[in-house]
């Protein structure tokens, strides 16, 4: 079956570090010879715009956080893969103060700024809020301000140039026991993260990022285009593509585990 030439792959300019595109142009080369078909990368403004233009078909496939690609599956898209990192499906978001904050729990979190990375963010936003209203915080009364970066590590240096106080960004899922572990993968994001920034607390799991296909996009083609993200990390450059990106080892197949943690997050949310 003939793939769409050129295919367009698409990301946010919400996800990745300081250079986030970078990551995005090297998958997009290494796909492209992997399917031995060109690839044209194009970037949206945020994640509603990526999967708008996912469904729309003006963009074939698109790296997407969980929230976002629960609202595009839901509207004909194709959850393809998924990423894994440290060998789990899942991750999380960590809570992050500035080390000198006053603050050391999240019970205490009352009155602070915070800087979240956007709207349709799981790890960046949506998780951190769940985990405040648990602990008994609630962030429409007791957040003083909420205002959005739009990439990680802007909503990072907010907090480390004082213009907020509190901040989330994702980290692995086995950094949920160890806060050594979610600072070192902050750092992947925000350079000497470890210097200045500590880690208030970590959330529950949360559903993985994954590749979605435009239902435009014949069976065939999707079961090819499948087939070559499946196979990446067997080759160094494919390997070296999903790090740059992704920070993930491989893509994996979607496991039933994973389409129950994405139910209870529809359950969280109005996913439309």
């Amino acid at each position: 079956m003939p793939l769409p030439e050129p295919l367009r792959f698409s990301v946010s300019r919400s996800h990745g570090g300081p250079h986030p595109l970078d990551g995005a142009m090297q998958f997009a080369d290494v796909l492209s010879a992997r399917l031995g078909s060109p690839v044209e990368l194009t970037v949206a403004n945020s994640y509603d715009d990526l999967a708008d233009g996912l469904i729309a078909g003006n963009v074939h496939l698109a790296w997407m956080p969980p929230l976002a690609h629960a609202r595009a599956t839901q509207k004909g898209a194709v959850l393809a893969v998924v990423a894994e990192r440290g060998g789990a499906l899942t991750y999380r978001s960590a809570l992050l103060v500035r080390t000198d904050s006053v603050h050391t729990s999240t019970r205490g979190l009352r009155g602070v700024r915070a800087a979240w990375t956007d709207p349709s963010s799981a790890s960046g936003y949506l998780y951190a809020r769940l985990h405040l209203s648990a602990a008994g915080i609630d962030p429409r009364r007791d957040i003083a301000s909420e205002r959005f970066y739009g990439t990680p590590f802007a909503a990072c240096s907010a907090v480390l140039n004082g213009d907020a106080d509190l901040t989330a960004c994702y980290v692995r899922d086995t950094a949920g026991s160890d806060p050594a572990l979610a600072i070192a993968d902050v750092e992947r994001i925000m350079p000497r993260a470890a210097e200045r920034l500590r880690v208030l607390d970590v959330t529950d799991r949360i559903p993985p990022d994954g590749v979605v296909l435009s239902s435009r996009i014949e069976a065939g083609a999707r079961i090819e285009i499948t087939d070559v993200l499946l196979d990446l990390h067997n080759q160094d450059s494919g390997l070296a593509a999903l790090e740059a990106l992704m920070q993930a080892e491989r893509l994996s197949l979607v496991t039933d585990e994973v389409l129950r943690i994405i139910a209870r997050l529809r359950a969280h949310v109005h996913v439309s």
